[in-house]
């Protein structure tokens, strides 16, 4: 086997890639909690990471894909891998008159990394090709609605305040959302009754076909998602671009003041005043109230441990009161875990993930 010396010499011949090794963690995620990643790597454009991941996938090197880092607790040992950040493959734009320009758009020499993703796409993968040309028909832009293209490292927020500059409503609940499209498409994050899948309409990715990597793109239906959950979920399919079909049809000074709003209710319930990761656990709707009721009726809210505490203001949320480590972290949610198995008999399941 390689070993990662090796691998990121070749990665330095590209120069649409930033290595560094020894990078800490907790500079990359919102708990500010981890050690270092044996090698930390930037990619610049949808190539440079096929490049990656085909170098990683082939060598079967360990490696983990960060995006907004808003959803993980990194190990206080670090990560021994590497670990691919995907944060500036981010350019957002509008997709005009898509029914009449689609195959225009393919064919024409474009910088634009999304359409060269499609373009190589059908070059390099016949199956996606296939699809894409059967899908034509359902991708026939209605007259109110605009396309927004969005690559997966764009900031969530970025996004919204695109679409509110634009005069495009239909994202105004994810407005001050922390993490990048690529991982609110990963989770199917929801945020004030409305999921990422109301919205999103086709998606581009890259996966490991046992001899390369290769590029698919796909419309997914309503039935493929769950509740915080997505075709991604739990794959080892990388999100690199993502298509919302949205109407355009506010101003855009009503739809700045209606993401305002949501905002505020985020700082009312805390979210940014400690570093953590928001919500803990996902709701489940057999149990008849949210998690954070239950954790609460727990008796735990502000239960600390080490630098790490259930927020007084919110159950569902742990926070870094300062100098929290991972292992705080998971005692907490193994704390919280035990005796709601105890006292309701439910088992709890965390959304975050511990790296």
């Amino acid at each position: 086997m390689i070993n990662i010396e090796q691998i990121a010499q070749k990665f330095k011949s590209c120069y649409k890639i930033k290595i560094s090794f020894g990078e800490k963690l907790c500079r990359h995620d919102s708990f500010k909690i981890g050690g270092e990643a044996t090698l930390f790597v930037e990619a610049e454009n949808v190539d440079s990471l096929c490049f990656i991941m085909d170098e990683i996938w082939r060598e079967k090197i360990p490696y983990f894909i960060l995006g907004g880092g808003t959803n993980v607790v990194f190990a206080d040992e670090g990560f021994e891998g590497i670990v691919v950040s995907t944060k500036k493959i981010n350019a957002i734009s509008i997709l005009e008159n898509c029914e009449n320009k689609i195959d225009e758009n393919f064919k024409r020499k474009n910088d634009d990394a999304s359409f060269c993703a499609f373009r190589e796409a059908k070059m390099r993968d016949s199956r996606a090709s296939k699809n894409s040309l059967a899908s034509l028909k359902d991708l026939r832009q209605k007259p109110e609605e605009k396309i927004i293209v969005c690559e997966a490292g764009a900031g969530t927020n970025a996004l919204v305040n695109f679409a509110c500059a634009h005069g495009i409503a239909g994202l105004e609940e994810f407005a001050g959302l922390p993490g990048t499209v690529g991982g609110a498409v990963y989770m199917n994050a929801r945020c004030f009754e409305k999921e990422i899948s109301d919205v999103a309409r086709k998606i581009s990715w890259i996966e490991w076909d046992g001899e390369k990597c290769v590029r698919r793109e796909k419309i997914f239906s309503r039935e493929n998602w769950g509740y915080k959950k997505s075709p991604f979920t739990g794959t080892q399919k990388i999100v690199t671009r993502v298509e919302f079909a949205l109407p355009q049809s506010q101003k855009n000074s009503e739809l700045e003041k209606r993401a305002r709003e949501f905002v505020a209710l985020r700082k009312q319930k805390g979210h940014f005043e400690f570093p953590c990761a928001g919500s803990v656990f996902k709701n489940n709707r057999a149990f008849g109230e949210p998690s954070g009721k239950i954790i609460e009726s727990l008796g735990l809210k502000g239960t600390q441990i080490g630098g790490a505490q259930i927020a007084p203001f919110h159950a569902n949320i742990i926070i870094n009161t300062g100098g929290a480590k991972c292992s705080d972290v998971r005692a907490l949610v193994e704390l919280i875990k035990r005796e709601a198995k105890s006292r309701f008999g439910f088992d709890l399941e965390e959304e975050i993930i511990f790296v």
